[in-house]
């Protein structure tokens, strides 16, 4: 069960951008946009927007917007899909219409479904059954919406406006619930916009706090595994400052021949503690050593209709490794990054922009073993993520478009004369779609003989680095991905502090 919450409880909102409209060039061949406005009723039996209206980019100073799309394009004006998308499937592969709207009852194999505001998809299938046409879709890519055009923006990201929205925003428990792209687990928005978390994931206990103030966000997650044969607990705490975010995007010929995502005045720390002890199992070993963390934060940020959105995460890697029974090891290590991170990608090639600083500390490590042991932590906080996909789709969902109605639809699909589709069974946690992103990772890992070596030592190390990347999806595929290094450092620490220790 998902529990009733605010919309803007989990999903930011970009404060800066209520800014008188600014004349900006704009060459879209489509209708003209819907910006639905706070004012405006709902019609009866459509679907809300979260609560208030989106807030286009094109209405911050400095904005771009001037794109032909390609002509496959079929694009959807907002308040008709509003009125006629019913439903999409949990894996947001699956959109249910009616048959209403001649855009949707023409859609074909090879075709992109541009939703305004929603999301941009591939068209793969397309069948109907009684008075509903079932679409199935894949990923799509800036390429494959925009034939030729650029797109630019900058804008400050300001975490106190998760608080001053959320206080106004007048929810009540009435409210109807949002489906979460990790249903079932549960989410509870806080009266200060804070946001919490706590469930499994992939068989770890997960809780994570996140909390909005005037400059910054601080952040608290807490992830352990209690087996027979094996016991780890992690917490981490830290903060991400306020900091500007920025895009410059130019498409030519069905590839993005011109690419930058920058985010700068980045600022941040995150302090890690952990534990670890082997149990009376026979095994010691972690067969899902990855956890991604529900998002900290997603902030809409569409232009021209383009549904782009920022994505604030966190994830971990946690294994260690004993040779003997009740052996136990702990410590910790800071972390903290400042500067800017960014990608630029030129006719292919890539290079990052901007200067970051990342640093790290090692603490105090305690361990007691007989035999030999090692740990790997890896942690990436934050990652910021610029996507263009269904994300927000799915977050925009409300009781009224219940996704069990296109997860049933998705084999009736899969049996008509669309029978080239076959439903994708993905783990929608860690799927992608079409992203860039920057991200600050640290990993450390701990090496000791045990007590019963020629040498009794410990070799700690903490690698920290930051990372910029954009996937062939954002790019085009003519291009393909991207990742460069900005900038890595690393910290070594070995007891006793002899060379038979190590490098």
């Amino acid at each position: 069960m998902i529990k009733r919450v605010g919309a803007v409880g989990w999903l930011l909102c970009v404060c800066s951008l209520s800014v008188p409209l600014l004349s900006c060039s704009k060459k879209e061949e489509a209708p003209a946009d819907n910006r639905p406005s706070a004012s405006s009723p709902q019609k009866p039996g459509a679907w809300a927007p979260l609560s208030g209206p989106f807030h286009d980019l094109r209405d911050v100073p400095g904005t771009v917007f001037d794109v032909t799309y390609t002509p496959y394009t079929v694009r959807v004006d907002l308040e008709t899909a509003h009125r006629t998308l019913k439903s999409i499937s949990s894996d947001g592969d699956i959109f249910v219409f009616d048959d209403s709207d001649t855009r949707i009852r023409s859609l074909a194999e090879g075709q992109v479904l541009f939703l305004e505001n929603l999301a941009v998809r591939k068209v793969v299938a397309v069948a109907k059954k009684d008075s509903q046409i079932v679409v199935g879709t894949e990923r799509a890519g800036l390429a494959d919406l925009v034939e030729k055009g650029t797109i630019q923006w900058k804008v400050p990201i300001r975490f106190s406006a998760l608080s001053a929205r959320y206080r106004n925003d007048g929810l009540d428990a009435d409210r109807p619930q949002r489906t979460l792209w990790l249903s079932p687990e549960r989410v509870h928005a806080g009266s200060g916009g804070e946001l919490s978390f706590s469930g499994k994931i992939d068989g770890w206990n997960v809780c994570f706090d996140s909390k909005p103030s005037p400059n910054r966000l601080d952040m608290k997650f807490h992830v352990d595994k209690n087996l027979d044969e094996l016991i780890v607990d992690l917490t981490a705490k830290g903060y991400l400052k306020d900091f500007f975010s920025a895009a410059n995007m130019h498409v030519q010929d069905g590839s993005v021949d011109n690419f930058a995502f920058s985010n700068t005045s980045l600022n941040g720390e995150m302090n890690v503690d952990w534990t670890a002890m082997r149990g009376e199992g026979k095994t010691a070993g972690m067969d899902t050593p990855n956890i991604k963390l529900p998002p900290i934060a997603k902030i809409p940020m569409p232009v021209g209709g383009v549904p782009f959105v920022l994505t604030i995460n966190a994830n971990m890697i946690l294994k260690p490794g004993f040779g003997g029974k009740k052996e136990t090891a702990k410590g910790g290590f800071t972390v903290t990054y400042d500067g800017e991170e960014g990608i630029k990608v030129t006719n292919g090639q890539a290079v990052g922009s901007g200067q970051v600083n990342g640093d790290g500390n090692i603490g105090g490590v305690e361990s007691f073993s007989l035999a030999p042991h090692a740990i790997l932590i890896g942690m990436t906080a934050p990652k910021i993520t610029l996507g263009l996909g269904t994300d927000s789709t799915l977050d925009l969902l409300t009781t009224k478009l219940p996704s069990s109605v296109a997860d049933t639809l998705s084999g009736f699909l899969s049996k008509s004369s669309a029978g080239k589709y076959v439903k994708k069974k993905a783990d929608s946690s860690f799927k992608t779609q079409a992203s860039a992103s920057v991200q600050s990772i640290a990993i450390y890992t701990l090496v000791t003989a045990g007590t019963m070596g020629m040498f009794p030592c410990k070799v700690s190390k903490l690698s920290v680095s930051c990372k910029a990347g954009a996937d062939a999806y954002m790019l085009g595929k003519k291009v393909g991905d991207k990742e460069v290094v900005l900038a890595q450092k690393d910290f070594v620490i070995r007891e006793p502090n002899i060379k038979a220790c190590g490098e």
